[in-house]
């Protein structure tokens, strides 16, 4: 059987990799960032010249913002300076010109010679950035020019009256917190029309630019204006704060007007915002617009980070600038950035935002609202079974259908995207309306509650692997997927659905077995083949969840097999998983180079060293561990364990019954805790699939109780 196994393995994983990637080389330019901070998608097409480009050619996108441990501007900005997620906090830079005195407290502080532009406090921003869990490598921009000989300079700053805002510098700098060039000082005027009496003197900033550009490979340019005016907007009415935003968008257009002349056709330009603005952060717009102007044509951006169209991540900047400049670097996290051309693109992408904050918005009310349904009907009918002589039968009968409704509701947030929703209203419009048509006809075509579970559980079960055979595009937009703006998960199979296509699994395939549907050896096929579709790069992309499947899967075939799980049977066990998890590493890296999480993984362990993995394994546990106390789920998978413990006990020798009537729903039911218990240890988010997997014991064991017990008829 273990020949058997693996050489099914291997075949399906042969069948199932495709054509690898093709890329092109471009001629080489000179990279122009300039980024405009506090601003918005919306805000971009505001500027005159910038949207007149962008009619033209330029691919838009949506950029997430995460650092470490939470988002801030700071953190964006050396997010994309590491092309990791990096923390620190606004006290720990100091970014100053070279003189006398900054020369000699750089010098006392690092014991190194200083550069042009210099983080007095690059100290306190390495020991800040250890306390982030991503281990970013700040100053990879600095570093990887300053090792292939290739020049960049930093220019503005968003400084006010009060205070030093020059983050930018963090793109720029090296390990050293030196920027080569540039000019993050003497670059402001005094203008009293303006927000805290100062801006941008762009003349200069049009002849600094030139300048620079003509001596350096990239340059990198803050217009401070728009986050001066997003700190100041508090202290303006309506009309006075349209006019400052109107001048400075009028003084932005001018510039880049000017920036476009001085570029030639080779050259790459990035328009980026950071950080979007406080008020579109706090009604849930926290992506921030990027726009590439490579070539002549128009489109969306995307990136091996989230494979999502029109969505990439702030570390993905950096590895594009390398990627430009033919750079290969192993200190960064972050991917190639894509473009998919397309005539509509901002349409496309204005309307897809409104679809991810809509969701994001209701997910978790939905699902709070779906964990505390499920968890109050597993008890009341707990409680019924055990005063079952003083229930009334129609009252078990309902609460059958109702326990079998709440296992449509996963199979409903899967299709649900199909419908294409894009507000709130029509989201719950479209669920409630999909879970009646659903489980009326389920309960219309199938008679019998085991035949209608297993069909149920069925459906979601085959739904999550077509969808992460042909790209996610409804778990990408599920709310029981992931959000691109949480940014924990973008593509493949997330935890929420791992844990429900575990359970779903090997429940509806131990029911067929036990109908006699199929035999054991169909069943081993659909298990083995779910496991490459779940662990596949391209695919599920899940490792947490491979290790799981291959795990509760193999498990539950040597116990179809009736085969004793003994010490051996583990080590063989383990040894699969270990085999699995490299074949599909091994895959990624040397084949398809789809630059999955696993292989993103093993590239920082292999650059890193062990400490790597003794961050990956403390981030997972520090996961769990507060997901344990804050989430919903975590209540959802005790109380499942609590009564399954409780219905071994009493009523006195029920479940036993059960057991013995359905020997393949027992070793099934089995392998799902399996599962739980071992999707909890391996996943970062371990006890979410442990939860939403335990639903397919808790479910199918009450409703076949309570027809063992001949109430529910």
């Amino acid at each position: 059987m273990k020949k058997k196994f693996l050489v099914l393995f291997l075949l399906i994983v042969v069948l199932i990799n495709s054509v690898p990637d093709m890329s092109f080389a471009n001629e080489k330019g000179k990279v122009i960032l300039i980024n405009i901070n506090r601003t918005s998608i919306q805000d971009l097409k505001d500027i005159k010249y910038l949207n007149n480009q962008m009619n033209e050619n330029g691919y838009v996108g949506l950029m997430n913002i995460k650092g470490a441990n939470g988002t801030s501007d700071i953190r964006s900005y050396a997010s994309i300076g590491a092309g990791t997620r990096a923390y620190i906090n606004p006290s720990d830079i100091d970014f100053e010109t070279i003189n006398e005195n900054s020369k000699e407290i750089y010098l006392r502080r690092t014991g190194i010679n200083p550069g042009y532009i210099n983080n007095l406090d690059i100290n306190k921003t390495n020991a800040s950035n250890e306390r982030g869990e991503y281990g970013a490598f700040l100053g990879a921009i600095g570093y990887e020019f300053n090792n292939n000989n290739l020049n960049l300079a930093v220019l503005g700053n968003s400084d006010t009256d009060e205070e030093k805002h020059r983050e930018i510098a963090l793109i720029g700098m090296d390990i050293n917190g030196q920027v080569q060039n540039g000019n993050i000082d003497n670059i402001n005027i005094k203008d009293q029309t303006m927000p805290f009496g100062i801006r941008t003197d762009y003349d200069k900033l049009k002849k600094e630019t030139k300048k620079y550009y003509d001596e350096n490979n990239l340059l990198i340019v803050e217009l401070g204006d728009t986050y001066r005016l997003d700190l100041y907007k508090e202290n303006l009415n309506e009309d006075s704060y349209e006019k400052m935003k109107t001048e400075i968008y009028s003084n932005i257009s001018d510039y880049l007007k000017e920036v476009f002349k001085i570029a030639n056709e080779n050259d790459r330009i990035y328009i980026t915002s950071a950080y979007p603005e406080k008020q579109d952060y706090i009604d849930g717009y926290r992506l921030s617009p990027i726009v590439v102007f490579d070539g002549k044509e128009k489109g969306l951006l995307t990136s091996g980070t989230t494979r999502r169209k029109g969505v990439l991540s702030n570390q993905d900047i950096s590895a594009d600038i390398f990627d430009y400049f033919g750079i290969e670097s192993d200190v960064i996290a972050g991917k190639t950035i894509q473009k998919i051309e397309s005539d509509n693109n901002m349409e496309f992408l204005l309307k897809d935002y409104d679809k991810i904050v809509s969701n994001m918005q209701i997910r978790i009310p939905v699902l709070y609202t779906y964990a505390a349904f499920e968890m109050i009907m597993w008890m009341i009918m707990l409680v019924a079974i055990f005063f079952r002589h003083k229930t009334p039968k129609n009252t078990f009968r309902v609460l059958c259908a109702i326990l079998k409704f709440t296992i449509t509701i996963p199979f409903v947030l899967l299709i649900a995207p199909l419908l294409n929703y894009s507000t709130k209203a029509s989201i719950i419009t479209c669920i409630v309306g999909l879970l009646i048509i659903v489980y009326f006809l389920v309960y219309k075509i199938v008679k019998d509650d085991l035949s209608k579970l297993i069909l149920l559980s069925g459906l979601v079960a085959l739904g999550v692997l077509i969808d992460a055979a042909t790209g996610q595009n409804m778990i990408k937009s599920s709310l029981l997927g992931y959000d691109p703006i949480i940014g924990a998960r973008y593509y493949g199979i997330g935890n929420e659905y791992m844990g429900v296509l575990i359970g779903s699994l090997i429940f509806s395939v131990a029911g067929l077995l036990e109908k006699n549907i199929i035999n054991k050896k169909i069943a081993s096929v659909i298990l083995i083949v779910s496991i490459v579709l779940l662990g596949h790069p391209k695919m599920g992309a899940n490792v947490g969840g491979t290790i799981t499947s291959v795990f509760s899967f193999l498990y539950l075939i040597m116990r179809l097999y009736n085969i004793k799980i003994d010490l051996k049977k583990i080590i063989f066990i383990g040894l699969a998983v270990v085999g699995v998890v490299s074949t599909m590493a091994i895959i990624d890296i040397y084949f398809i180079g789809s630059q999955s999480h696993l292989a993103g993984a093993i590239k920082k362990i292999a650059s890193g060293g062990p400490l790597i993995i003794l961050q990956i394994i403390t981030r997972k546990i520090e996961m769990n561990m507060k997901l344990i106390g804050v989430s919903i789920w975590s209540k959802v998978l005790i109380l499942g364990l609590l009564i399954v413990v409780v219905l071994f006990q009493k009523p006195v020798g029920i479940l036993k019954k059960v057991c013995d009537r359905y020997p393949y729903l027992a070793k099934g039911w089995t392998s799902i805790i399996v599962a739980s218990i071992v999707g909890f240890l391996v996943n970062d988010s371990g006890v979410v699939a442990a939860a939403t997997s335990i639903a397919y014991v808790i479910i199918p064991v009450l409703v076949l109780l309570a027809k063992e017990l001949d109430v529910s008829k």
